[in-house]
């Protein structure tokens, strides 16, 4: 139950994340045209931008208070956001709606659900993890072609209008769903102090091995998925739209089969071991296939194999993170990884995007920026040999 309705959260919440090279793309045509690449990826980081900056204050509340004050706060701010982008017209108004409320709705969320998994497996716990955040991938495989059919037949306003009702009722079918292990303190009883800085992480290596592995990897997590679909419409002239967000679908897809199967694999090998292997692999794919990619099958070859390990580090740091310390305070601690996503999320793709613009569109030095930053993660997990025997 924990699994089915955490997926649901996530599928019909960050599946509309991973659907932004989608919106992009027709934001850069229709909507907001004439607006700059990075200008548009800064728009479409800066959900989870504000989700990692506040997810640690969300996580601690909820260890605290329990979780679902908190969800349903957040469904509420996810519709309205969904509600508001129907109706926005002007670049400002997608920065309120598809971003501070979004990022909002996110920060509330996320750090709740991929932690609640861990009151309830012990031995499948990263198995768990990766089915649950598995839904944002199938969300954006879903969402992408979808979204870049009604957008084109519908417009935007008649497009997320659609989606708001579709939002609304996933969302409360899986807040009526979801229960909690461990339930809140009770009115009267003696209240757990909320310890906001922890001071036993900070100066443990092991922590800021990890967090610095988190950072280089999901640095260079974004770029491919934001700009596939104009990588598609550059190397293939005259490609239909729907075609040109194929590639995303499929990417997403792939995402979430090999967050499910890696989760499985990682309860067997080892959850760090795990994520040592596809920072390596996700990086690589970047590096050795994305910049020699040059035709229509090559970019949906990439997807596949980029997809398959590219989400593989967020669905993972959960059960690092229990494993490593326990679930006991795993919401805060979940949020306090999350931090380190911060450089990624706020400036991965706009840098992607700003390099771009000042090389004339050189889709390999992209590449190689970004596949050496997740390899330079999965390097950082070396510091430590305790992290590779956990």
């Amino acid at each position: 139950m924990a699994c089915c309705t955490g997926l649901l959260y996530i599928l019909c919440r960050n599946g509309r994340l991973g659907a932004w090279g989608v919106f992009q793309d027709y934001y850069s045509e229709h909507t907001l045209a004439g607006t700059s690449e990075t200008v548009l990826s800064l728009l479409g980081s800066m959900p989870g931008l504000i989700m990692t900056i506040f997810s640690v204050v969300t996580g601690k509340l909820g260890d605290r208070y329990g979780y679902k004050p908190f969800l349903a706060v957040g469904a509420v701010f996810w519709v309205a956001s969904m509600v508001g982008t129907a109706f926005s017209t002007k670049l400002w108004h997608f920065f309120i709606t598809q971003g501070i409320l979004q990022g909002t709705a996110c920060a509330l969320v996320f750090p709740l659900i991929v932690a609640l998994p861990g009151q309830w497996f012990l031995k499948r716990r990263a198995f768990a993890i990766g089915i649950i955040v598995a839904g944002s991938s199938l969300g954006g495989a879903i969402g992408s072609l979808i979204l870049r059919a009604m957008l084109s037949a519908l417009g935007l306003r008649r497009a997320m209008a659609i989606y708001a009702c579709i939002d609304a009722t996933m969302l409360s079918i899986a807040f009526l769903l979801i229960k909690e292990r461990h339930l809140p303190s009770l009115p009267g009883s003696v209240s757990k102090k909320i310890v906001w800085f922890d001071r036993t992480f900070l100066v443990d290596p092991v922590f800021w091995s990890l967090g610095i592995c988190l950072l280089l990897c999901i640095f260079g997590y974004l770029p491919p998925i934001f700009y596939l679909a104009t990588f598609t419409k550059a190397k293939v002239p005259n490609v239909t739209q729907l075609n040109s967000a194929l590639p995303v679908t499929i990417l997403n897809l792939s995402a979430a089969v090999g967050r499910t199967i890696i989760g499985f694999i990682a309860d067997r090998v080892g959850a760090v071991n795990a994520l040592f292997c596809v920072a390596v692999m996700s990086g690589l794919s970047q590096l050795l296939v994305w910049t020699f990619v040059t035709n229509y099958g090559g970019i949906m070859g990439f997807a596949v194999l980029y997809g398959f390990f590219c989400g593989c580090a967020i669905s993972l740091s959960p059960a690092v993170a229990a494993r490593l310390y326990g679930p006991g305070r795993l919401a805060g601690l979940s949020g306090l990884l999350l931090l380190f996503n911060i450089p990624g999320n706020g400036a991965g793709a706009p840098v992607s995007g700003a390099v771009l613009r000042a090389t004339n569109n050189n889709w390999t030095l992209v590449a190689i920026l970004n596949g050496g930053c997740q390899v330079a993660g999965a390097i950082c997990l070396l510091y430590d040999p305790r992290c590779l025997l956990s």
